[in-house]
C-alpha cells in the first residue's frame, strides 16, 4: 500500500515537472518568437476589394511572405478605415491601412467617429503611403457643374461607417449640404456608386482614392464624366475645420474626357500597427517592404509616392520597430 502511494507520488511529480517545463517553454516562445526563428501569423486589414487598399495589402503580404521568414501576412478585406480601427482595438488584426484623417482621429480621439475616445495606446504608425484625392464624379445630364449643384441630388457617399463615408459626411456638413436636408445620400461602395452612375440611378459619387481610380476610368469609357472641383473658399473652409483634409489637384488627362486640372481635397494614407506587437516583427515588416520597394511600386501605381525619405512623415507616433528602421537607414534622427 505504501509502495503504491510512493509510486503514485513519484509519477505525479514527474508529470508536474514536465507540465511546468512545457508552460515555461511556451511562455518563453510567445515572448521571444521574433528572435527564436518562429513564424508569426498576422492579419493586415485593408478595405473593400474594389478600392485601392485591398490590392496594396495583397502586394505587401506577398512581399513580406516571400522575403521575411519571421512573418506570415494574411490580407483581409474590410469595411474600411473606421472598421479597421475597431478591429485593431479588439485585437482581431495586427496591421491596418487607414485614411490619414481616421488615423489621426482615432489616435487623438477627435472627429466625427472618435471624439473623446483616443486610441493612442492601441495604434502606432508604420509609414505614410500616398495622397488620396477626392474624385467627385458625375456624368453628363445631371446638371451638376459645381459643388453647390449637389443640393437635392442622389449622392453615393461610401459604404456605411467607412472612412470615405465619414469624410464625405464631414465635407457636406461643413459646406452646408448635410444629409437629408442638403443631399439624398446613398450608402454605396466605390463600385456600387460607379454602377449607379452608369445606370442613371445615382447623380454623383464621392470617391476618395489614389488616381487614376480604376472604377472612374471604367466609367469614363462608357459615359461622359465630369470631375467637380472645389473653389478656394470651399477648400479653405474644409481645411480649417479638419487640417487632415488638404488642397490637391487632379491633373488634366487623368481620365478620358477630363481635359482641365481639377482642384479638390485629399487625405494621406497610413499603415498602422497594434501598439503591442513585438518591436522585432514590426522592424522586420518595414525592412522587408523597403528592401523590395520597387516591387510594391510596380504592383500599385499610387504607391510610387512612398519612399524611405517620406514614409516617416505625416504619420501618427511611430511604433518603436518602425522608428528603429528609419534611424538605421539615416532618414530619422
Amino acid at each position: 500500500m505504501k509502495k503504491g502511494k510512493l509510486f503514485a507520488s513519484i509519477v505525479f511529480a514527474m508529470i508536474f515537472t514536465v507540465l511546468v517545463a512545457a508552460c515555461s517553454s511556451e511562455t518563453q516562445n510567445s515572448n521571444e518568437g521574433a528572435e527564436s526563428g518562429d513564424t508569426k501569423n498576422v492579419v493586415l486589414t485593408t478595405a473593400g476589394t474594389s478600392g485601392a487598399f485591398y490590392p496594396i495589402g495583397a502586394a505587401m503580404a506577398q512581399i513580406v511572405n516571400n522575403n521575411e521568414p519571421s512573418l506570415r501576412i494574411t490580407n483581409q478585406a474590410s469595411g474600411g478605415s473606421v472598421e479597421n480601427v475597431r478591429l485593431l482595438k479588439n485585437g482581431e488584426v495586427e496591421f491596418a491601412l487607414l485614411g490619414g484623417d481616421s488615423a489621426v482621429g482615432a489616435y487623438e480621439g477627435i472627429g466625427l467617429e472618435f471624439e473623446g475616445d483616443p486610441h493612442d495606446d492601441v495604434l502606432k504608425g508604420v509609414f505614410s503611403m500616398y495622397s488620396q484625392p477626392l474624385n467627385l464624379v458625375t456624368v453628363e445630364g445631371t446638371g451638376i457643374e459645381s459643388f453647390s449643384d449637389l443640393e437635392g441630388k442622389r449622392i453615393a457617399v461610401g459604404a456605411p461607417g467607412s472612412g470615405t463615408e465619414v469624410k464625405t459626411r464631414e465635407v457636406l456638413e461643413i459646406l452646408g449640404l448635410p444629409y437629408g436636408d442638403g443631399v439624398r445620400q446613398e450608402y454605396l461602395s466605390f463600385a456600387e456608386g460607379v454602377e449607379g452612375m452608369r445606370d442613371g440611378h445615382i447623380d454623383a459619387a464621392f470617391i476618395w482614392a489614389g488616381i487614376p481610380t480604376p472604377g472612374v476610368m471604367d466609367l469614363a469609357n462608357v459615359r461622359d464624366i465630369k470631375l467637380i472641383g472645389l473653389n478656394d473658399e470651399e477648400v479653405e473652409a474644409v481645411n480649417n475645420a479638419n487640417p487632415s483634409l488638404y488642397k490637391e489637384v487632379i491633373p488634366a488627362g487623368t481620365y478620358k474626357g477630363v481635359d482641365e486640372d481639377t482642384q479638390t481635397l485629399a487625405v494621406n494614407t497610413q499603415t498602422v500597427v497594434h501598439a503591442d506587437l513585438d518591436e522585432e516583427y514590426v522592424y522586420n515588416f518595414v525592412k522587408a517592404i523597403f528592401d523590395n520597394l520597387d516591387n510594391l511600386h510596380e504592383a500599385v501605381e499610387a504607391m510610387r509616392e512612398m519612399t524611405p525619405e517620406t514614409a516617416h512623415q505625416n504619420v501618427i507616433e511611430l511604433h518603436p520597430g518602425a522608428k528603429r528602421y528609419y534611424q538605421e537607414i539615416g532618414v530619422l534622427d
